[in-house]
């Protein structure tokens, strides 16, 4: 079978999910603008941040329904993000996602306790999260 052009992946996955405000964050800004270039072309509304203090500002205003999240991120880490996105009184909460180098068992533990849903390990397989963002909840919904 002959590959997909790139464009037609694309336009079969906008018109395949719906629209979510995705909010990435990654000190690595390759791996940061790589990913938000995914969601943006499979038609999300994207945003993106490089640390844990402007996630959290960017999170109070751009009201994301999912962020993803780097773990080892310098000062305030991805545990320290997370458990202040979970303080923050944002109403419907975001899905939070790890996706993270960590891959060790303890690691998941570690960020189900913060409050992630996911964990993800890097490199992440694109159809695997954009079938996961599909089904996170769209904001405002119940």
């Amino acid at each position: 079978m002959p590959p997909i052009p790139a464009g037609e992946v694309a336009a079969r996955l906008e018109s395949a999910m719906p629209a979510r405000r995705v909010l990435v964050v990654d000190d690595d800004q390759d791996n940061a603008e790589g990913l938000a270039m995914l969601c943006r072309l499979s038609g999300h509304d994207v945003a993106v941040a490089y640390d844990g203090p402007t996630a959290i500002e960017k999170a109070k205003s751009f009201r994301p329904d999912v962020v993803v999240l780097d773990l080892g991120l310098p000062g305030m880490d991805g545990i320290d993000t997370c458990r202040e996105l979970r303080r923050m009184t944002q109403a419907p909460r975001p899905v939070v996602i790890a996706v993270t180098g960590w891959a060790l068992s303890a690691d998941d533990d570690r960020t189900r306790a913060a409050g992630f849903d996911h964990h993800f390990v890097k490199p992440v397989e694109p159809q695997q999260f954009l079938a996961m963002l599909s089904g996170a909840p769209p904001a405002g919904a119940v």
